[in-house]
């Protein structure tokens, strides 16, 4: 009995220490593994930028259209455009300002947001990580990171899968292809048979053929269009105005929801114009490509109390103007601009002129200029002007970029 009871102490003391040691050694790796692997939602928006878009939200079934902006969609959500536009923006769920990333729809494009997650606490290794499912269309992406995590954005189509880092990106999904275009930054494209690494200014075309690339992509005429720097010495500033004791426009460089922009600002009354240039001086007649790209919104105008660009339709709160020299040698210009607010009765408008809702961002791609100038085809780019005109306004820019292709 003795020896049992022995027996029995030893086996109890043992078992005590071995539950003691496990303890002591599971605990806290299984709360280090919690707080390193614990992740929380991002707070992602839907910006509607040419309505209705069709919205299904997880788990609804049925898709609605959606004319307004919509504020923390879940995982899980589809998001389709017809002849509409918008974006999708990523914040960080610890600080609404530090935007991750914006995802930009074009033209009857489809979207699934699969995941959008950030590391629960400052002491994980896991980057903010942003998964989604392009089923068709066009998308371009921009990526950002902060000073604790980088953004990894996954990009699945049917035809492979995308891996972006921090930067600008363009991916172009139909029927038989992916096509994924870098900007600025690196990506990796992969599908079954093998992965293609591209960097600024390279592209990768996926097929059933496999993987083509990498491929030249446009190159970006315009310097600094994105102001992560100063705006001298790429861009120059300049204002002017009828009335000298009006208040002055101003062209002011400013950080906007996690990017760099331009803000063209005045408060007054009588006509005033503030704007930048930037020289450019390209020749581009073996060029098949020319678009111009740029982020526009405007918060407010006033005109006498109207919108529109004035009785002339040449005081618009954003106006870009190309000039080149067409292959004869001839001086021409190129326009768009885009204003809020209605006109007056009687004042008209230039076909180059569009209306855009006010405080919303306005993604605008010009579309193939090469094409659409063939009756006097451009040579030489001579430069690039951005401006408001008006009375009072209140406008901004970004993501300025003028593409050529050979």
């Amino acid at each position: 009995m003795k020896s049992n009871s022995e027996r029995l102490a030893w086996v109890v003391l043992l078992a005590s220490f071995a539950v003691c040691l496990t303890t002591a050694v599971t605990v806290p790796v299984a709360a280090r593994t919690f707080v390193v692997r614990a992740t929380e939602r991002h707070r992602v928006s839907l910006e509607v930028q040419r309505g209705p878009l069709r919205v299904t939200l997880a788990g609804r079934g049925m898709p609605v259209a959606v004319a307004e902006n919509r504020e923390d969609l879940p995982e899980g959500t589809v998001v389709a455009t017809d002849s509409t536009a918008g974006q999708l923006v990523f914040r960080a769920p610890q600080a609404d300002s530090l935007v991750l990333a914006r995802v930009q729809l074009y033209d009857n494009t489809e979207v699934v947001l699969a995941r959008a997650r950030s590391p629960r606490y400052a002491a994980s290794d896991l980057p903010h990580s942003v998964a989604l499912e392009v089923n068709e269309g066009r998308v371009r992406i921009g990526v950002s990171g902060d000073e604790s995590s980088e953004t990894q954005v996954e990009v699945r189509t049917p035809h492979g899968v995308a891996y972006l880092t921090e930067g600008s990106y363009e991916v172009k999904v139909n029927g038989q292809t992916m096509e994924v275009t870098v900007r600025t930054g690196t990506a990796s494209v992969a599908d079954g048979s093998g992965s293609l690494a591209l960097g600024p200014a390279e592209r990768g075309i996926v097929n059933d053929g496999g993987i083509q690339g990498p491929l030249p992509g446009a190159r970006n005429l315009v310097l600094n269009g994105d102001f992560q720097d100063p705006l001298e010495p790429a861009w120059a500033v300049y204002d002017t105005q009828t009335d000298p004791e009006q208040p002055r426009a101003r062209a002011e460089t400013a950080s906007d929801q996690g990017r760099e922009v331009v803000d063209l600002v005045r408060d007054g009354i009588n006509h005033a114009e503030v704007g930048i240039v930037q020289e450019i001086s390209y020749d581009i007649r073996d060029f098949t490509l020319l678009e111009l790209h740029l982020a526009v919104r405007s918060d407010s105008q006033n005109i006498a109390g109207f919108g529109g660009c004035g009785f002339l339709s040449s005081e618009c709160p954003v106006i870009v103007v190309l000039e080149f020299k067409d292959t004869l040698g001839t001086d021409r210009e190129w326009r768009h601009g885009c204003y809020t607010g209605e006109p007056a009765e009687g004042w008209p408008l230039y076909p180059w002129t569009e209306q855009i809702s006010a405080g919303v961002w306005r993604t605008y791609d010009s579309g193939n200029l090469m094409e659409q100038l063939a009756d006097t085809p451009p040579a030489v780019i001579q430069r690039l002007t951005i401006y408001a005109s008006g009375h009072s306004f209140d406008a901004t820019v970004t993501e300025v970029e003028l593409l050529a292709q050979e």
